[in-house]
This record gives C-alpha cells, sequence and structure tokens, in this order.
C-alpha cells in the first residue's frame, strides 16, 4: 500500500511519497509497516517513484536508468521536436510497454487459476518520472500498460496509490488555497507534497505511513537539472507549523492575532414596533 504524490511547479518539480511497503503471498497481505525506499534518485537528473508490484517496478526503474544513461532523451529528434516533453513521453512509454506487457500476458494467463486479483499483484505498477527534457523539468506518469500522460499547468498534480481516494481532495483543496489561479513553486510544492502524505498516513491507518520521502528536480543557473533528497525532518516540521498557523487562526480571537470571524457576530435587532 503506498501514496506518490507529484506536483509540476513553475521552478521545477516535487516527488513525494510515505515509506510503509506491505509484504504478500500474492494478493494476500502477510506483514506490513516495512519502511522502503519508494522516492529514487536514477542518475542526476530524474526522480522515480511507483506503486505496485516491487519486481515489475524494479524492471521499470531500471528502463528508466538506461534511457538516462544512453541519452535518448537528449538525442536531436526529442529536443528538436515542436514538444519535446510528449516525444520523450512516447519513448519512455514505449519502452515501459515493451517490458511489462509480457508479463502483463503471461499473468492474464494464470487468471483462470488464480483469480485476476492474485495474477494482477505481482504484475502490475503504476510510476511517476520526474526528468528533465530540453532544460525544461517535466513530470510523467504511466499506469499499468505504460500509458503516458503528462503534468501540466492547468493539471499540476498527480497521486497514485492506494491513498489517491484521499489525497486527490486534499490537494484539490490546498491547490485552491494556495495557488488557486498559478503554477506553485518548488518551496509551495514541497508544503503541499509533505503535508498531503501526512495526512493520508494519519488518516488511511494501516496503509501509508510516515515518514515522508520527498524529492526535488530543478534547472540550475547553467541550465543542468538538479535533484535533491529532502530530509523528513524539515517536511515534518513545515507541515506542523502549517498546521498550527492554521489552527491559531481559527481559534484565536481577533485581538490575538486570530481571525475577527472568530467573534460571533451580534444577531441583528429587532425593529421597534
Amino acid at each position: 500500500m503506498t501514496l506518490i504524490v507529484g506536483i509540476l511547479c513553475s521552478d521545477g518539480v516535487v516527488v513525494a511519497s510515505d515509506s510503509f511497503a506491505t509484504y504478500a503471498a500474492g494478493a494476500a497481505p502477510t506483514i506490513g509497516q516495512q519502511h522502503v525506499d519508494k522516492v529514487l534518485k536514477i542518475g542526476n537528473d530524474c526522480i522515480y517513484a511507483s506503486t505496485g508490484a516491487v519486481g515489475m517496478s524494479q524492471i521499470v526503474s531500471a528502463v528508466i536508468e538506461q534511457l538516462q544513461v544512453a541519452g535518448v532523451l537528449t538525442q536531436p529528434a526529442i529536443v528538436g521536436a515542436t514538444k519535446p516533453s510528449t516525444e520523450a513521453m512516447k519513448v519512455i512509454a514505449s519502452n515501459i510497454r515493451a517490458q511489462v506487457l509480457p508479463t502483463l500476458q503471461a499473468a492474464a494467463e494464470t487468471v483462470p487459476l488464480v483469480g485476476m486479483q492474485a495474477a494482477g499483484a505481482t504484475a502490475m505498477v503504476k510510476c511517476l518520472v520526474a526528468v528533465a527534457v530540453n532544460h525544461k523539468p517535466c513530470l510523467f506518469q504511466f499506469d499499468y500498460s505504460g500509458a503516458p500522460e503528462e503534468a501540466t499547468a492547468q493539471l499540476p498534480f498527480v497521486a497514485l496509490g492506494s491513498g489517491q481516494p484521499l489525497a486527490d481532495p486534499f490537494l484539490a483543496f490546498l491547490k485552491r488555497v494556495i495557488w488557486e489561479d498559478k503554477q506553485p513553486t518548488v518551496a509551495e510544492g514541497r508544503l503541499v507534497a509533505a503535508w498531503t502524505v501526512r495526512h493520508v498516513s494519519l488518516t488511511n491507518f494501516g496503509g501509508v505511513g510516515l515518514p515522508v520521502q520527498l524529492a526535488t528536480l530543478t534547472i540550475d543557473a547553467a541550465g543542468a537539472p538538479v535533484v535533491m533528497i529532502g530530509d523528513p525532518g524539515e517536511h515534518d516540521q513545515a507541515v506542523l507549523s502549517a498546521e498550527a498557523a492554521l489552527r491559531d487562526y481559527i481559534t484565536k480571537p481577533a485581538q490575538a492575532g486570530g481571525p475577527a470571524a472568530a467573534i460571533p457576530p451580534q444577531p441583528p435587532q429587532a425593529p421597534p414596533p
């Protein structure tokens, strides 16, 4: 069970996750709450995170690493395209499909014997890939078959995993509050991603767990991509401070720094007879 959050920002990309993994015999969980690294740095300029079958995730991450090492995403056919990010996404998707589709087909053949859920448990994976294409940070998601989708300024965030039903409404709320009419900055994206993972971890008991893992992809002054892995303690403190500020704003009276709305208004007076 997992929650992965990706946010496309005006100056980079943020990817965050929880830290829990669940061991299973097929589709039946055996033990849970095992700490694993879910947000991975691939090479010097790529972030990868996934949810689903661990073995397939390892295969897909190896595909991404091979593309990076070979410099495929920096070839003229991609960087010189009208939409370089779309061309890069297509290349990544085709390479992922080449690996996952045979496994999915083999799993489908076992459905009559073990059932659909057990067959899919070891063959299905979704992932997020943050990578720079032509000096521009991009965020892609790929579903079980490798079908791609690119995050945009209009749809800047994505959540994957068992925690998604709780994460999506919370992300939409924070988007409306913090960056309704603009793209978030990386600083804002870090807070929102960490806050979302913490919120779901404390709400989805036993399925998604702390600490938060978080990485950012930015472009330096020379145009080179930079991937940074964040400190979980820093994320926790930022979220706790934001929650405390919200709590104080609601509960403190106006003269103590809270909202005027905290003081109930006087009821309207009845007109004289």
